[in-house]
């Protein structure tokens, strides 16, 4: 807790998170082959996201940390956990 509220932690594909908005990675699903793939693909816990947008009818998730844009599928999306900031 930083500014004394209370940290929330949902999925990243969670339907409350609006494009334009930062969150933190809280935590990646360390199981399996999809954990591994985010963390190669550049996601670290800690890392600060910034939500772009999401395609309709179920599609990607855009987002941008540092430098890098990338877009996730529901099923990778739903690996992490964030923290709304």
């Amino acid at each position: 807790m930083k500014s004394g509220k209370p940290e929330i932690q949902i999925a990243l594909n969670n339907s409350s998170i609006k494009p334009g908005q930062k969150v933190e990675i809280h935590s990646l699903c360390s199981e399996g082959v999809l954990g591994e793939r985010l963390h190669e693909m550049g996601l670290k816990i800690g890392m600060t996201l910034m939500i772009l947008g999401k395609a309709p009818f179920a599609g990607p998730l855009l987002i941008r940390f540092k430098t890098s844009f990338l877009a996730l599928r529901n099923e990778e999306a739903s690996c992490v956990t964030v923290i709304l900031r």
